[in-house]
């Protein structure tokens, strides 16, 4: 399976699959680098703020997102994208519309995780998980360095019928119910590039 990991508006896309070439991009076949020319292609990739996205293409994806992930922090998160009579909770934080998730926590799983944090940042229970969807990966800032982040996502259900209160000790001005026409209107054009994956993945099933 490809993996997208977003860095900002940019994103490196690793794929075994043979890639044309489309607008703002480097492709790069990897069974060309070593690997200080990899990490070399990484670190340029994120000090160019207006750079190419960088394609990456490798026979084995999953064995290439190991080694990229020894240049950063790595850090696990879970959350959810929950349905409640054809509504989803959203919650809006730093200027933008994002979903419920956090860090792993030592010990739990990541349904556990999922379902704790959803719970945490939204006041909400009695969730039930339907099915896992795809994860995310993105790059971001951290202490001296950078952090490159799973989330893994699960479609959650609930009959939860209380008022919704979101956790503004984590910057969370807003937690609301909305439906598809709002997601299109609102959400898409205020959200993160890994959020927006989701969605679109979402809207193109029920669609």
């Amino acid at each position: 399976m490809n993996k997208k990991v977003y860095y900002n508006s940019k994103y490196i896309l690793i794929t075994s699959d043979n890639v044309q070439q489309s607008g703002n991009q480097l492709i790069v076949n990897t069974s060309d680098l070593d690997d200080d020319l990899l990490n070399e292609r990484i670190h340029k990739f994120i000090q160019q703020n207006d750079g190419p996205d960088l394609i990456l293409i490798s026979k084995n994806v999953d064995s290439l997102f190991e080694e990229i992930k020894k240049q950063f922090k790595y850090i696990e998160a879970a959350g959810g994208l929950i349905e409640q009579n054809n509504k989803y909770l959203f919650i809006y934080r730093l200027k933008k519309w994002d979903l419920p998730k956090g860090k792993i926590d030592a010990g739990e799983n990541p349904r556990q995780a999922a379902i704790r944090e959803c719970e945490e940042e939204c006041a909400i229970t009695n969730l039930k998980i339907i099915k896992e969807l795809p994860s995310t990966y993105h790059i971001y800032p951290y202490k001296t360095g950078f952090a490159l982040k799973t989330t893994f996502w699960f479609l959650m259900t609930t009959d939860f019928t209380g008022n919704l209160i979101p956790q503004t000790s984590e910057n969370i001005e807003k937690a609301e119910w909305l439906d598809e026409a709002a997601i299109k209107s609102v959400v898409i054009n205020n959200t993160y590039p890994s959020v927006l994956d989701l969605i679109l993945v979402l809207l193109h099933v029920k669609n």
